[in-house]
């Protein structure tokens, strides 16, 4: 039996003088049946299924490796300060020759692990109204110099960030659009201060038994509305398919990002 492992990573990235700050907690889960390995110039390409996936290398001669691309809303106009990291993990048996596009440098360190962070912070952007921070988080961890790879569980992430500011007067699409793309969607519930509903949503939440006026602002207005809208429309998965744009690599990186097969 596979014995499992609970580490933490530390990565953060202090800012001097933080005037308010917010902390922010998601939780990555991936499924087994989703890794999938295949043979490729006589060595082993890990993939991972679904429609948020890149592949990623960390430096010239580095393992190519999987990942997803992940979202976390923060509060309005706020900005990323750090993350820790706490993951469960597996050793996958046997030893494994990793693919990679090219041979390592002369004098590269044997030992190294890919990759260095199971969780990436990538950037942080605005969509729809809404502050999003984007990071990459692998399903794997490999160490070339003798084969071993750790299949990765979950990753929990407890994420700082400078700002507290509230959403206000937002349009219930655009709130169930973020909150179906992002990993936190109950922060939502705290960081929405008031909705915007059109005439059918009202009458539509009316119906259900929540009176706009009784609601306005509160949690259970936001309830409603996404119990109306979802009908079956939820998959389950708290990540859909995201379309797949180019990467803007955190400085200092080494990754050429997206490999396509």
């Amino acid at each position: 039996m596979n014995k499992l492992y609970t580490l933490i990573f530390f990565s953060l990235i202090f800012c001097a003088g933080l005037a308010s700050a917010e902390n922010l907690d998601a939780t990555v889960n991936f499924d087994a049946s989703k890794l999938k390995e295949e043979t490729k110039d006589g060595a082993t390409l890990f993939r991972y299924e679904g429609g948020d996936v890149n592949y990623v290398e960390h430096g010239k001669g580095a393992p190519v490796l999987p990942c997803r691309h992940i979202y976390v809303v923060a509060p309005k106009g706020a900005d990323y300060a750090g993350c820790r990291v706490k993951i469960q993990r597996e050793k996958l048996p046997g030893r494994y020759k990793l693919y990679s596009r090219e041979a390592a440098p002369e004098g590269a360190r044997g030992a190294e692990l890919y990759p260095p962070n199971c969780v990436e912070f990538v950037r942080q952007f605005d969509e729809d109204g809404f502050r999003l921070f984007m990071f990459r988080a692998y399903p794997i961890v490999s160490q070339p110099a003798d084969g071993t790879v750790m299949r990765i569980i979950s990753c929990q992430l407890m994420i700082s960030c400078k700002g507290e500011a509230r959403y206000e007067n937002v349009p219930t699409d655009e709130m169930i659009k973020i909150k179906r793309k992002v990993m936190n969607p109950k922060a939502l519930e705290t960081l929405v201060a008031s909705l915007k509903v059109s005439p059918r949503q009202s009458m539509q939440i009316e119906r259900s038994g929540f009176a706009t006026g009784k609601a306005k602002g509160k949690n259970v207005f936001a309830d409603s509305v996404t119990k109306n809208y979802r009908k079956g429309e939820e998959s389950g998965d708290l990540i859909q398919t995201l379309k797949q744009n180019n990467v803007t690599i955190d400085e200092g990186s080494l990754i050429f990002s997206p490999i396509q097969f």
